[in-house]
Parts: C-alpha cells; structure tokens; sequence
C-alpha cells in the first residue's frame, strides 16, 4: 500500500485499516510485532509521534514495509493559480469578498492578512502564485498588526537579504 500524505491522523487510520484487513486483533498483532497493545491503540488513534523502528515492526508483522520519502516543498507544489489562491485563502477575508483583481491590484493588503492570521499553507501558497522574492518584497511592504509577527519576519527578510527597514516597514505596529 502506498501513503502519498504522511498526515498522523491518515498513517494511524491506514495502520488500523490493515490490521483490521489482516483479521487481527490488537493483541494479536501486538504479540506479533513484539510491541505492546498501548502502543499500537496510539499509534492507531492519531498519535503523532511515531518511532520508524516501531512502525516497521508493526508492518513487518502485517506483511507491509514502510517506505518515507522526503520531497522539498517548493517542488510539491506546482504554480498556483488565482481561484487556486482565492479558495485557499477566502476563510481569511470575512469582512470582503476577494476576487483575482485584489491579487493583482492590492497584494500587500492580501499578504498582510495571511501572513498575521493564516496558516503555514497560506503563506506557502502565496509564495507560489506570486513567486518567492516578489512575496518576500510584499512582506517588506506589510504593515503589521503583531509585533511578534513584524519581528518574525523581519528576521526572515533579513536572512533572505531583503531590505525592510524602508519607512512603510518602520511604521509602528496598529493596535485594534
């Protein structure tokens, strides 16, 4: 069987449909793996952290083997396009409704909303429609609304080399 996402919740959920396709019982494959029947019930129910010598024990013994690859993120996203972009990030936009034109016409108001209220997804998403350093120079434009945030990237522009102490960067942080 081939996993494509190594999301917990999908592994344990897999685990628990092949022991189950086996005709075994959490004991019985426990004994089998030679591990204990609380470590397969985690590993089962959503645990996160998985140890690969356990979880090869347990898909040895169901007849499987654990394959991992590790794939850059950059290359297992391909370009994004703009209603790609507006269904990912709508959520974020309750106060108006966002169309292809805000992209173009208004991308530091969108950066700035995802990078202080979305999700790592969000912001890898807008790094792929717009592209990494065209981002990277929305973000040294943001006006933040967190000091945590301003800080955060403002250490990331400066590893990547972007200047950001232009006059828009330097604003103080709003307070709502």
């Amino acid at each position: 069987m081939i996993i494509t996402s190594m999301d917990e919740y999908h592994l344990s959920a897999t685990l628990r449909k092949l022991r189950l396709g086996k005709g075994l019982s959490l004991s019985q494959l426990a004994l089998k793996a030679n591990t204990s029947v609380s470590a397969l019930s985690r590993y089962e129910n959503g645990w996160g952290r998985f140890e690969i010598a356990t979880l090869n024990k347990i898909c040895t013994a169901m007849g499987c083997e654990v394959v991992i690859q590790l794939k850059a993120l950059s290359t297992s996203l391909s370009v994004v396009g703009a209603t790609r972009v507006i269904n990912q990030i709508k959520y974020l936009f309750w106060d108006q409704k966002i169309n292809k034109h805000h992209l173009m016409k208004n991308p530091i108001w969108i950066v700035e909303r995802v990078i202080e209220f979305g999700t790592l997804m969000d912001v890898w998403t807008l790094i792929h429609f717009y592209g990494r350093q065209v981002f990277l120079n929305h973000v040294s434009l943001c006006r933040f609304q967190s000091i945590k945030t301003k800080q955060f990237w403002l250490n990331i522009l400066e590893r990547e080399g972007v200047p950001c102490m232009k006059r828009s960067f330097q604003r103080g942080v709003r307070f709502y």
